[in-house]
């Protein structure tokens, strides 16, 4: 099969990484398509660089983030070829999924409380929404306690600040 693996320099993007090892000694063949997505810069940022300079960034951005996956594909065994797209991950994702002919895409993703995904919403849920191709999403961990009491409970009180200001 041949899966696609969106990374970022996250430890949780490999996460499918761990699956398909696991898939290689069961004897599946396995192919797979290491991607890594930078983001555009603002135009007011490119209008004062290079162009040389901002593909530089990304190609040096992108190697770091790739690195992790690419050294543990390479000890598995398991055939990879690695890419670096510009756009909007969720985008890209789903266009080189397409352009490949990736039969699943392989996510690995942390979790968040919900009022964080709400403000930044899931990259995972874009691509799910752009693609027909499979998506498997892994998570692991939980949301951190700063995540799930602190700010809610800090936002809160700067709303009842402000209502009572007025």
């Amino acid at each position: 099969m041949k899966y696609l693996i969106p990374v970022d320099a996250s430890k949780v993007a490999l996460l499918p990484i761990d699956h398909l090892e696991a898939a290689m000694r069961r004897g599946a063949k396995v192919e797979v398509i290491v991607l890594n997505v930078q983001p555009r810069f603002h135009r007011h940022v490119a209008r004062f660089t290079r162009r040389a300079d901002r593909d530089a960034l990304r190609e040096e951005r992108s190697q770091s983030a790739m690195t992790g996956a690419i050294e543990r594909l390479s000890r598995a065994g398991i055939p990879f070829v690695a890419t670096t797209e510009v756009g909007s991950p969720a985008e890209r994702i789903a266009a080189v999924a397409k352009a490949e002919c990736v039969e699943e895409i392989l996510m690995g993703v942390g979790r968040h409380p919900q009022w964080l995904r709400w403000l930044s919403p899931s990259i995972a849920q874009g691509v799910v929404a752009r693609t027909d191709i499979p998506v498997a999403v892994m998570a692991r961990g939980k949301a951190s306690p700063f995540e799930r009491y602190v700010v809610p409970v800090g936002v809160a009180g700067l709303a009842a600040l402000l209502i009572a200001a007025d």
